[in-house]
């Protein structure tokens, strides 16, 4: 025991992470202290390959939560938009005001704010329509039929529009969108897989802990069931971080998470369950010197 609590706290993890006999074996070597920071470690390796891949995207498919608004862009409403330039942030040129209406949808251009928008950003409508994309001198306007609808500033870029096609204002729109709110939308993702983090490995724990109370296992604190939790996580952690950082999928990182953290604590229940066995044959047996209680 005091061997393997004078061992580095680094090299202990990496052997407590190893396999299933590691994480029983350096159980109760762990601090509060040092289970806090192999969470917050295995979390930030579980966060690289999302910040990665996140940090190459530059556009968001806006289809997927506002496809009414979207599908109304057309080859006239395109080339009305052509001509125009992006300059630090302002639309300039052009002809200064453009509409069409399509029922409740409108597609404009207006330069001089004469459309008026109510509620707040996120849920932001256009008096009068259901879908609406409107193209102002410092902000673009979407809004969609389902209740969602954002003011969007004009990245600080310079740009001019031209020959453009209905794929091209998509685009145009989609990326706008998505330099604006991708810090949002990436602290979000943080909390989400941080939340995820945290209820599996509570859910381990005290999993493991419950074992204790029905005699499995003979766990002095509950203390111990987090260090096993944590340990037992890491190598599916691991694994799940180089596939993400190979070809990034949220679902494939988090199957091959869960999967391995459930393969990873099963084989550890086993071999607890192999080493209780060994050790009542021993102390039937009358051998005591050589009992080593898990």
């Amino acid at each position: 025991m005091k061997k393997t609590q004078n061992e580095p706290f680094m090299i202990r993890f990496l052997k407590a992470s190893a396999n299933p006999a590691g994480v029983c074996r350096y159980r109760n070597t762990f601090s509060w202290g040092h289970i806090s920071f192999l969470f917050i470690f295995l979390t930030a390796c579980l966060l690289a390959p999302f910040s990665v891949s996140f940090m190459k995207t530059d556009h968001f498919n806006l289809r997927t939560f506002m496809p009414s608004v979207i599908q109304e862009v057309d080859e006239t409403f395109a080339d009305q938009v052509e001509g125009y330039q992006l300059t630090n942030g302002k639309l300039t040129g052009g002809k200064g005001f453009y509409q069409v209406e399509k029922g409740r949808a409108l597609l404009a251009v207006d330069m001089k704010h004469q459309f008026k928008t109510s509620g707040e950003n996120g849920s932001l409508k256009v008096k009068g329509y259901n879908n609406a994309i409107i193209f102002q001198s410092d902000h673009l306007i979407i809004s969609d039929q389902n209740g969602t609808g954002f003011s969007v500033r004009y990245a600080k870029m310079d740009a001019e529009l031209k020959d453009l096609n209905v794929h091209d204002v998509e685009a145009l729109i989609n990326k706008l969108w998505f330099a604006q709110y991708k810090p949002m939308i990436m602290v979000l993702a943080y909390a989400v897989i941080f939340i995820i983090q945290l209820f599996m490995t509570a859910a381990l724990a005290g999993g493991i802990w419950i074992t204790k109370i029905s005699k499995m296992t003979r766990l002095v604190s509950f203390k111990e069931a987090a260090s096993m939790a944590i340990c037992g996580s890491a190598l599916p952690a691991f694994a799940a971080a180089v596939a993400g950082m190979v070809h990034f999928d949220f679902i494939t990182v988090l199957l091959i998470y869960s999967c391995g953290v459930a393969l990873m604590i099963s084989f550890t229940f086993r071999y607890l369950t192999q080493t209780r066995d060994y050790n009542g044959n021993l102390h039937f047996g009358g051998n005591h010197g050589k009992s080593a209680a898990f």
